[in-house]
């Protein structure tokens, strides 16, 4: 399994497509906006979007099983 890190910026203002096998696997429509601890509210990446373990948060893809971490 292949693993890269993305800035978390680029999901959430662009369609994201696997690097490796050109697989779809999240665009901003899918986003959701929550309230930050300042009561703002913020575009967020949907619940169930994302996998969890002990590197962080990653989007995989469906296809060719590849991670990538989200940063920043």
């Amino acid at each position: 399994m292949d693993n890269s890190v993305v800035e978390r910026a680029i999901p959430l203002r662009e369609n994201f497509y696997c690097r490796k096998c050109g697989t779809w696997i999240y665009c901003p429509e899918m986003n959701v906006k929550r309230k930050n601890v300042q009561g703002e509210e913020i575009e967020c990446i949907a619940e169930g979007c994302l996998k969890n373990d002990e590197k962080g948060d990653c989007f995989e893809c469906p296809e060719c099983r590849a991670r990538y971490y989200l940063q920043g």
